[in-house]
Protein backbone atom coordinates (compact mmCIF):
# COMPACT_ATOMS: atom_id res chain seq x y z
CA UNK A 1 0.00 0.00 0.00
CA UNK A 2 1.45 3.91 -0.58
CA UNK A 3 2.00 6.17 1.57
CA UNK A 4 -1.21 8.04 2.72
CA UNK A 5 1.18 11.21 2.74
CA UNK A 6 -0.94 13.40 -0.23
CA UNK A 7 0.10 17.12 0.23
CA UNK A 8 -0.56 18.06 -3.41
CA UNK A 9 -2.71 15.72 -4.11
CA UNK A 10 -4.24 12.20 -4.09
CA UNK A 11 -1.05 10.54 -5.39
CA UNK A 12 -2.69 6.85 -5.39
CA UNK A 13 -6.00 8.27 -7.13
CA UNK A 14 -3.69 9.80 -9.50
CA UNK A 15 -1.78 6.31 -10.37
CA UNK A 16 -4.91 4.47 -10.71
CA UNK A 17 -6.60 7.12 -13.00
CA UNK A 18 -3.12 7.14 -15.32
CA UNK A 19 -3.43 3.04 -15.56
CA UNK A 20 -7.28 3.37 -16.22
CA UNK A 21 -6.33 5.76 -18.74
CA UNK A 22 -3.69 4.05 -20.35
CA UNK A 23 -5.27 0.89 -20.36
CA UNK A 24 -8.38 2.12 -22.37
CA UNK A 25 -6.50 3.61 -24.74
CA UNK A 26 -4.11 0.60 -25.21
CA UNK A 27 -7.41 -1.43 -25.89
CA UNK A 28 -8.75 0.58 -28.00
CA UNK A 29 -5.78 1.01 -30.09
CA UNK A 30 -5.63 -2.74 -30.23
CA UNK A 31 -9.10 -2.71 -31.98
CA UNK A 32 -7.92 -0.45 -34.53
CA UNK A 33 -10.16 2.47 -32.92
CA UNK A 34 -9.10 5.87 -33.64
CA UNK A 35 -9.10 8.27 -30.79
CA UNK A 36 -10.08 11.45 -31.52
CA UNK A 37 -11.86 14.47 -30.53
CA UNK A 38 -11.90 18.30 -29.90
CA UNK A 39 -11.83 20.58 -26.60
CA UNK A 40 -14.24 23.11 -28.56
CA UNK A 41 -16.37 20.13 -29.68
CA UNK A 42 -16.42 18.61 -25.83
CA UNK A 43 -17.14 22.41 -24.39
CA UNK A 44 -20.13 22.76 -26.24
CA UNK A 45 -21.49 20.03 -24.25
CA UNK A 46 -21.36 20.78 -21.07
CA UNK A 47 -23.76 21.23 -17.96
CA UNK A 48 -24.68 24.60 -16.64
CA UNK A 49 -22.56 23.39 -13.53
CA UNK A 50 -19.71 22.75 -15.47
CA UNK A 51 -19.79 26.17 -17.47
CA UNK A 52 -19.85 27.93 -14.02
CA UNK A 53 -16.70 25.77 -12.89
CA UNK A 54 -15.13 26.66 -16.54
CA UNK A 55 -15.83 30.02 -16.38
CA UNK A 56 -14.29 30.33 -12.66
CA UNK A 57 -11.06 28.56 -13.51
CA UNK A 58 -7.39 29.79 -14.07
CA UNK A 59 -6.35 30.63 -17.66
CA UNK A 60 -2.95 30.19 -18.24
CA UNK A 61 -2.44 33.46 -18.17
CA UNK A 62 -2.89 33.43 -14.82
CA UNK A 63 -0.84 30.37 -14.24
CA UNK A 64 2.02 32.76 -16.00
CA UNK A 65 1.19 35.69 -13.99
CA UNK A 66 0.79 33.80 -10.21
CA UNK A 67 4.46 32.34 -11.70
CA UNK A 68 6.16 35.70 -12.34
CA UNK A 69 4.78 37.19 -9.14
CA UNK A 70 6.33 34.43 -7.12
CA UNK A 71 9.29 34.52 -8.27
CA UNK A 72 9.18 38.33 -7.70
CA UNK A 73 8.64 37.54 -4.30
CA UNK A 74 11.83 34.91 -4.15
CA UNK A 75 13.88 37.51 -5.50
CA UNK A 76 12.79 40.53 -3.25
CA UNK A 77 11.04 38.79 -0.05
CA UNK A 78 10.65 42.39 1.31
CA UNK A 79 8.36 43.83 -1.14
CA UNK A 80 4.53 43.85 -0.25
CA UNK A 81 2.23 41.73 -2.32
CA UNK A 82 0.29 44.08 -5.10
CA UNK A 83 -3.03 44.54 -3.89
CA UNK A 84 -5.90 42.99 -6.49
Amino acid sequence: MASKIQGEGDYESARHYNDDTRRFVDEKRKEGKELKGSAKEASANLTPEEQAALARARGGDQDKRDADLLRNLEKHPEEKKPER
